[in-house]
């Protein structure tokens, strides 16, 4: 009993083991099989030249498919997707086929070798089992055959019979069926054999043709067994089978019938000649073979193709570059190739002279590498740049020496300086000398010319170039024109055409010249610093003047400068124009004065005429010339008067101290339903960088509402200050204190008589009521509805309608809030977080006291 149990129990122990043993053997043989049975592959579906030809092909690579629209040309091909090459995307060495030559011709799907139909059958043509032969007699009797082949290689005749056609050519064909067909059609004569003496001629041509079976094997992308037409050749199934693969070869193709190989195919001769040889029609049962590649090359660099090559034996050096690779690019170095070889070891390097090329023999694994010529390197280049006429290279040939170079330029400029012509040579170790040559020694053959080698460089310096660039300095109340480096500045000014007279601009294709030289190089600038530009009324003179600095001209007189300068403006002062000089005496007695620079001081002719009257001055280098304002000159100032007035608009003063109260007389005096007391000046102001900073913070501290106080721009440095003054009392009393004098741009604002009082803020209800002269502060408040819990009450304020601000007061207890007057705004404030974070505290504490006063009255009355 226990041994049929054990015999159980290794009994469904080898159970197990066995179908574990199948299963793994089933998966193993499922993923060999294909690999195993590639070659003989079942046949495919054929291929019809409208519809897809499909043949089997490994795991994960899809057979190559063709499809057309009847035109010849490929609308589909499988192997190229998106104009991508899809066996590229599957196979790892995808980056090697863009390297190896004619491998893009099978991927290219603009081309597409399908066999031509439509062409007249060869005479050489192989009859076989599923051709169809056409027969038609014409003459004095007519007749048509349609005939068949059929398995055994016959053809039915009617009134004949049968007639063996099957493996004779096409010419025979012919013959054999006229020579049966003239038994019953008696004279009958073959189509273009010559005349007839019955006029009676037979047809024969070829209709449907078979398909045939050809086997492609061994190293190309689909090798299995296709199904082709019988005019197919051997080109046309290699396109199919996706060409060879990486590993085959492009120079020896076999084809192999009836176990024989009965020729070899090159594709190097359609690749390089355009010619196909030995492209054989194709047989049943024809076998197409591709082997591996045996020999490869690899060309690189200046070569108009370089590529990885196949060669076959005794191919040569020269052949490779010249025939493979197109032959050297234009900016090769064609003395030597350097050839990288193997060894049975290492690696070595072959230096081979292009003269030899032709016998120097190939070797597999060769890496041929084409140098170009070194850049920027001449064997015989001059160069001669600085102040000649035709800067630029010149040939050594052409100008062997110094001389010859300078008269090959076209000559020395005008302002050459040639006691020192500098010559920069490279020297044989690399490293550059420098020459020094003075020309006119040359020239009096106190020297000899100097003998020019390659890659010389000729310096000729300018005479300007060695001297300082000489200016002179024009200050003051001149006519030039100047554009404000201060971009936000509206009244920015443009630059003057009358920097230059007609008789002074030069040549447009010279301009650019002139100012490397020097010459027409125009500096304008305002006199004073745009930062230290102030809005006073008695600084306007002193803003306006302009800077000028031009090049110094000998015999420059301070007229000819002004006349540079545009003129001189009616607000010049011409009795009075001083020159500041520099010292240039260096002597101990002004080192111990400490004498800075000389002052000249004379006046000019208004007219700058050349006449007794005008001014013999000479000007020197860095002259500066100052046209100072005259003392009577004055520039209009303007006030505007706005608002409730008789006659409101812009008036000009009369007098420096003019008064409100002579403007608003002037004006017409008030309306009646103006209100004095509300009355403002506002007077433009230039803000420091602090005040903006700190006006914005105590906006923003103040959540201030009141539309009485806003900035028009807040990155603007200028703003109206608003200043309240009382109508009332200033013209009752005219030159008193409240009468103050007024200032250009001044603006004198009188509102209407408003009855409101507004009030903003932290309060319940922010609204505008009725002035009612009984009402005091807290009035106002209660009609907003009440304080609320942010409010800061101790902060409010009143602003009036003049502008004035007042605000609230406290002492110990007590508080004193504003006069409210008609117009006014209340505001109160927003308390500050450290406030709220107090009364937040004391309303914890007070509460929590509360509860604890009322717990304790709780327990006493509990124990009562």
């Amino acid at each position: 009993m226990q041994s049929n149990q054990k015999f159980k129990k290794v009994n469904r122990f080898f159970t197990i083991l066995s179908i574990l043993f199948f299963t793994v053997s089933a998966k193993i043989y499922s993923q060999v099989l294909p690999y195993s049975m590639n070659n003989l592959s079942p046949v495919g579906n054929g291929l019809n030249l409208n519809n897809t030809l499909q043949n089997p092909t490994k795991p994960n690579v899809k057979p190559r498919e063709l499809s057309n629209n009847g035109t010849g040309k490929p609308i589909k091909d499988s192997l190229t997707i998106s104009g991508k090459n899809y066996i590229s995307e599957v196979n790892p060495k995808d980056t090697l086929q863009k390297y190896i030559f004619g491998k893009s011709i099978f991927t290219n799907k603009n081309l597409y070798f399908e066999p031509n139909l439509k062409i007249a059958t060869p005479s050489n043509y192989i009859v076989g089992p599923d051709d169809e032969l056409i027969v038609d007699i014409y003459g004095y009797s007519e007749d048509h055959y349609t005939l068949s082949v059929n398995a055994e290689g016959t053809v039915k005749i009617p009134k004949i019979g049968n007639v063996h056609v099957g493996g004779l050519t096409i010419q025979e064909v012919k013959r054999k069926i006229v020579s049966k067909l003239s038994k019953i059609f008696l004279g009958l004569k073959s189509e273009g054999s010559g005349a007839s003496a019955t006029n009676l001629y037979a047809s024969i041509t070829l209709g449907n043709i078979r398909q045939i079976n050809v086997l492609v094997q061994g190293e190309v992308e689909n090798p299995g067994i296709y199904t082709v037409p019988s005019l197919a050749k051997a080109m046309n199934l290699l396109y199919l089978a996706g060409g060879p693969t990486t590993q085959g070869t492009f120079r020896k193709i076999e084809l192999i019938r009836n176990n024989k190989v009965i020729g070899t195919i090159d594709l190097y001769d359609y690749l390089l000649g355009g010619i196909l040889k030995n492209d054989f029609t194709l047989e049943d049962r024809d076998i197409l073979k591709v082997g591996l590649y045996q020999n490869r090359i690899n060309i690189i660099g200046k070569i108009k193709r370089p590529m990885l090559y196949e060669f076959v034996e005794n191919e040569t050096l020269e052949k490779a570059i010249n025939l493979f690779g197109g032959g050297f690019s234009e900016d090769a170095y064609t003395a030597n190739v350097k050839i990288t070889r193997f060894t049975n070891k290492e690696r070595k390097v072959l230096d081979v002279n292009t003269e030899l090329s032709g016998s120097f023999l190939l070797k597999a694994g060769d890496q041929i590498s084409i140098e170009g010529i070194t850049e920027n390197r001449y064997e015989n280049r001059l160069n001669i740049f600085g102040e000649v006429w035709r800067p630029g290279y010149y040939s050594l040939e052409n100008c062997p020496t110094l001389l010859s170079l300078i008269s090959k330029s076209g000559g020395f400029k005008e302002n050459a300086f040639t006691s020192r012509i500098l010559i920069k040579r490279l020297k044989n170790d690399n490293t550059f000398e420098n020459l020094a040559v003075n020309y006119n020694d040359l020239l009096s053959k106190k020297s000899e010319d100097i003998n020019l080698k390659r890659e010389d460089e000729i310096f000729v310096s300018g005479i300007d170039n060695l001297k300082e660039n000489f200016t002179v300095t024009i200050h003051g109340e001149i006519n030039t024109k100047i554009e404000s480096k201060n971009k936000s500045d509206k009244t920015s000014k443009s630059i003057s055409s009358k920097l230059q007279t007609a008789s002074e601009k030069i040549d447009e294709n010279k301009f650019e010249e002139n100012n490397k030289n020097g010459e027409n190089n125009l500096n304008t600038e305002n006199e004073i610093n745009s930062n230290l530009i102030s809005e006073e009324s008695n600084n306007k003179l002193l803003e306006r003047q302009n800077k000028l600095t031009i090049p110094f001209i000998n015999n420059m007189t301070v007229e000819d400068l002004i006349l540079k300068a545009g003129g001189l403006r009616e607000s010049a002062n011409l009795g009075i124009v001083e020159i500041v000089r520099r010292n240039k005496s260096f002597t101990e007695d002004n080192l111990i004065q400490n004498k800075i620079g000389e002052i000249f001081k004379f006046s000019i002719n208004k007219d700058l005429n050349l006449d007794q009257n005008a001014s013999k001055f000479k000007l020197e280098p860095f002259d500066e010339v100052f046209i100072r304002s005259s003392s009577t000159y004055q520039i209009q100032q303007f006030v505007t008067v706005k608002g409730e007035i008789k006659y409101p608009g812009v008036y000009g003063l009369e007098i420096k101290d003019e008064k409100i109260s002579s403007l608003i007389t002037r004006a017409g005096n008030p309306t009646l339903i103006a209100n004095l007391e509300g009355a403002s000046l506002l007077r433009k102001r230039k803000k420091s960088d602090f005040e903006r900073s700190l006006r914005e913070d105590q906006l923003n501290n103040l959540n201030n509402s009141s539309s009485q106080i806003k900035s028009n721009d807040k990155n603007n440095s200028i703003e109206f200050e608003k200043i309240g003054i009382d109508l009332n009392n200033l013209l009752k009393n005219p030159g008193g204190v409240d009468d103050l004098t007024v200032e250009d741009g001044d603006v004198i604002d009188i509102p209407i008589l408003k009855q409101t009082v507004k009030i903003s803020g932290e309060v319940i209800h922010p609204t505008t009521v009725a002035y009612k002269s009984n009402f005091n502060f807290k009035d106002y408040i209660n009609h907003s509805g009440g304080f609320t819990q942010k409010s800061a009450r101790k902060r409010a304020y009143v602003i009036y309608a003049n502008g004035n601000i007042d605000r609230a007061r406290s002492f110990l207890i007590f508080k004193s809030y504003p006069k409210i007057k008609p117009g006014s705004e209340i505001i109160i404030p927003t308390m500050t977080k450290n406030a709220q974070q107090v009364a937040s505290m004391v309303n914890i504490y007070t509460g929590t006291i509360t509860s604890l006063i009322s717990l304790y009255l709780l327990v006493q009355a509990t124990t009562k």
